[in-house]
């Protein structure tokens, strides 16, 4: 798994994931203060059916603008762009959504906490079973 996005802060990104096994999996990269945009990259154990990202290891407020999200493997893809990334994601009371921006802002004293996270709408949910059935 593959995202674009743009950070306010350096820190640790964290990806929670099921997977058709019903396994619990995790998946860390790190991502830094940069200007423009920059690639993290996670690598994923199986296919995942559902995830959340989280951001881990920052004191301070961050503000992540995700640009697109690739999921990819030997025979599929899938591609997500900015302005269909808040279709397929949503954040939990934890997390505010700047629509103008498209940017989700982390709250400093709940960055790291279980409930601080952005995770995929059941709309993604179903998309990412298909991919499975191909």
């Amino acid at each position: 798994m593959r995202l674009e996005l743009e950070s306010s802060k350096s820190g640790l990104l964290t990806v929670k994931y099921n997977s058709k096994n019903e396994k619990n999996l995790v998946a860390k990269s790190e991502i830094v203060n940069t200007e423009g945009s920059q690639f993290v990259e996670f690598c994923l154990e199986e296919e995942p059916l559902n995830f959340k990202v989280y951001v881990t290891e920052s004191v301070e407020k961050v503000d992540l603008k995700v640009m697109s999200l690739l999921l990819e493997n030997t025979n599929r893809q899938m591609f997500i762009k900015q302005e269909m990334f808040y279709l397929y994601f949503k954040n939990s009371e934890d997390v505010q959504y700047n629509k103008k921006t498209n940017t989700y802002i982390f709250n400093p004293h709940k960055v790291g906490k279980k409930e601080s996270y952005i995770s995929s709408r059941e709309s993604l949910q179903k998309r990412l079973a298909k991919r499975l059935l191909l």
